[in-house]
């Protein structure tokens, strides 16, 4: 995505606030922000799923639509 924010969408969602404690130290230790993170997860999870190699069990229904 670029910094104009074409080709993009915004999503919102609502961690806890330890999650984004940790997020927030981690960023500054790597001097990235909170939404690099994010957004850097997200391709990870998404590049994982297209291999087949995602690590999630969405048996266990704690997932929410």
């Amino acid at each position: 995505m670029g910094k104009d924010g074409h080709n993009a969408v915004r999503v919102t969602t609502t961690l806890t606030r330890q999650q984004h404690g940790e997020l927030s130290r981690l960023g500054e230790t790597h001097r990235v922000k909170v939404a690099w993170l994010v957004r850097h997860a997200v391709e990870r999870l998404l590049d994982e799923a297209n291999r087949g190699t995602l690590p999630l069990d969405f048996s266990s229904g704690e997932h929410h639509a």
